[in-house]
């Protein structure tokens, strides 16, 4: 053979045969046909956020989604870490609870509004001095009254929508009208555990990627004990050695929007799973990966399977779509503001030191919080981070739906720096553009 030629195999593949996509399917746009396949011969696997989502949509789109899987069935698996997991975390307050807290959580924020409207007001009189203007202050009171009557109304409209949606008989399980139905259509579609030394090797194998950053489940080990944040990747791994024994391509449906999942959206380019995700499903199992968050997964069921779903249900889950894996919700600015105003009252230097380090990439020194507390050399900081995470377990109890709490703010340990003591203290990486809008507030207040 010349220099020139180029042999027509290349360890046993036919060069013929090669297209533009082989070893590159990761860069494939799914075609409708794909879908058709998918729910015809596929394997559909669910994530644990899906069944948890039953909890928090309204009924109408409860309804859209459970037919859907119903549709589904004989196409559904269900990985047993996923089944461990909906189980651990049914009865979250932010999943059972999740209409009446956010219900809760709108009207504190229509009340703090009114409040601040109030504030406002009487700030004016004083610094324009008209309080002794009777016009004026016959005009204010009346539109004050008003305004309190518009926040009471729009307040009762929530809480009645809040009592409209939420599953009243959720808390027995014998009575729980989504397990009623969700029983008959996983009945006999979901996986056994992993044996014991197989189990063992995953959850190492879970840390390797979590110390590497590989896919999927590393954005976990960051915030959470190593336990807990190796539940992706058993996902992961039980659905690799079902579709292997079964030889058929997968789709995975989750909520779940991190960056170890999934490519971000680019532009108009959509999101897209993890091409490292897509090359290990082929390697393990022949198959091609497929994936859909859950309002996806309604939008094909409507065009592919010509089933009635509203456009609000595809909607409501989109806007639901930020819900962790674990079945928690992610912290919002409205949580992390309670959290700071507690703190204020009760722990002003770890409530500083959160919001320094909002404005500094996350992270605060240790002489920096020694700075904020005007604290002795000679003081110890072990135990500095307790008061956040009670501050945090007492919204949990007033029903305001809160994210992880164990990852929210942790101490560094640098040996380079000290061996025994933490250098600073680092907050979850996705906090810190939460809080810098608080921190300017809280630091402009101060000033």
């Amino acid at each position: 053979m010349t220099g020139t030629e180029v042999s027509s195999e290349v360890k046993g593949v036919s060069l013929e045969s090669r297209g533009i996509f082989d070893g590159f399917a990761e860069y494939r746009t799914p075609s409708v046909e794909d879908y058709q396949r998918l729910f015809g011969s596929g394997l559909v696997v669910v994530d644990t956020n899906v069944l948890l989502t039953l909890y928090r949509s309204n009924q109408r789109t409860r309804d859209d989604l459970l037919n859907v899987l119903e549709r589904l069935r004989e196409r559904l698996w269900v990985p047993h870490q996923v089944i461990a997991e909906f189980w651990r975390n049914r009865e979250h307050i932010s999943v059972l609870g999740h209409h009446r807290a956010r219900a809760k959580e709108v009207g504190e924020a229509l009340a703090k509004a009114g409040r601040s409207a109030s504030d406002a007001l009487d700030r004016w009189l004083k610094q324009v001095h008209v309080g002794d203007d009777a016009d004026i202050n016959s005009a204010i009171t009346e539109h004050r009254q008003q305004l309190g009557d518009v926040l009471a109304a729009l307040q009762a409209v929530i809480e009645r929508q809040a009592e409209k949606d939420v599953i009243a008989d959720a808390i027995d399980t014998n009575s729980d009208p989504v397990l009623g139905r969700l029983e008959p259509i996983l009945q006999g579609r979901i996986g056994l555990p992993l044996p014991e030394q197989e189990f063992a090797d995953a959850l190492n194998e879970a840390k390797r990627r979590g110390r590497e950053e590989l896919p999927p489940g590393y954005e976990d080990f960051k915030s959470k004990p190593a336990e807990q944040a190796a539940g992706d990747y058993l996902v992961w791994e039980q659905t690799l050695v079902e579709a292997s024994r079964l030889g058929t391509d997968v789709l995975f449906v989750t909520g779940d929007s991190k960056e170890d999942w999934w490519k971000p959206r680019n532009g108009h380019i959509p999101a897209r799973p993890r091409p490292e995700l897509v090359q290990e499903m082929f390697h393990r199992t022949g198959g091609r990966l497929f994936m859909l968050q859950p309002s996806g997964l309604l939008e094909q069921a409507r065009q592919v399977l010509e089933l009635e779903v509203e456009a609000s249900s595809v909607l409501d889950l989109e806007q639901l779509q930020t819900v962790k894996s674990s079945g928690e919700t992610e912290w919002t600015v409205e949580a992390l503001e309670a959290l700071i105003d507690l703190l204020l009252g009760q722990a002003n230097v770890q409530a500083y030191a959160m919001l320094d380090a909002a404005q500094n990439e996350g992270f605060v020194s240790r002489a920096t919080v020694y700075e904020i507390g005007g604290y002795d050399e000679t003081r110890m900081l072990r135990g500095f981070t307790r008061p956040v995470k009670t501050a945090a377990k007492r919204l949990q109890d007033q029903g305001i739906p809160i994210g992880d709490i164990d990852g929210l703010f942790v101490a560094v340990y640098d040996p380079a720096f000290d061996a025994v003591s933490a250098s600073g203290f680092r907050l979850a990486k996705e906090m810190v553009p939460l809080l810098r809008p608080i921190a300017q507030r809280v630091y402009g207040e101060d000033s």
